[in-house]
């Protein structure tokens, strides 16, 4: 059996590191040791794209906060109606890079789709220029309210951070956060930041296999 390769690595603002392993012709991101996301299990990255892009109306701008390997980006393409438009946000250059190379033809390289804008830096200086006119926007920063890669992500699911993602977003707009396990107390203030919740359970395989997650779905009423 091929032995696992590491084939780049990168360190976040905080120090913790990130590396790409290749295996048998697939990737996977590891930070800290542990498994971040990997091109065999990604059902759960298209699910939510599928939440909150589905029925969009034409010309719908929709943007998605961390690339990962592309799984989100790909299926929000899509499901994109006629004229709409996909913003991807992400902070670190590595992850555009290996991307832009062989780990991008796991999810269809859809960087290199003409409807697509990257967008390299801070999610929450991003979202800052968008104000009101996303219709969708869908949030996998690290591992969710509880960070596993970078402290400072943390700010997002913070009330400034709720607050910044309902400005973003325009009246029935909906966000979706991938979240590594359930988050109750998040669910609770993003419901006291004026959405209507709804959370689902989604699994890193199709057909309810691989590790279980929760995206919590807020929609600005």
């Amino acid at each position: 059996m091929k032995a696992r390769e590491r084939v780049g690595s990168a360190k976040t603002s905080d120090g913790t590191e990130l590396e790409l392993f290749e295996h048998d012709g697939h990737h996977e991101i590891v930070a800290a040791k542990r498994a971040l996301m990997s091109s065999r299990q990604h059902n759960s990255e298209e699910e939510l794209a599928q939440h909150v892009c589905e029925g969009l109306d034409p010309g719908a701008l929709v943007l998605i906060g961390g690339l990962g390997l592309g799984f989100t980006l790909r299926t929000a393409l899509d499901l994109l109606p006629e004229g709409g438009r996909a913003i991807q946000v992400e902070l670190l250059d590595a992850v555009v890079e290996w991307n832009l190379g062989p780990a991008g033809a796991h999810s269809g390289d859809p960087l290199k789709d003409s409807r697509a804008k990257l967008i390299r830096g801070d999610v929450n200086k991003v979202l800052q220029r968008y104000r009101g006119v996303l219709h969708a926007l869908m949030l996998d920063i690290d591992n969710g309210p509880a960070p596993m890669v970078d402290r400072q992500n943390q700010a997002l699911y913070g009330r400034a951070g709720i607050r910044l993602v309902w400005d973003a977003l325009r009246p029935g707009g909906r966000v979706a956060y991938w979240c590594s396990n359930e988050e109750p107390e998040f669910a609770s203030a993003l419901g006291r930041g004026g959405f209507e919740v709804t959370k689902h359970r989604s699994y890193a395989r199709p057909r309810r296999k691989g590790t279980r997650h929760q995206i919590i779905v807020g929609r600005k009423v």
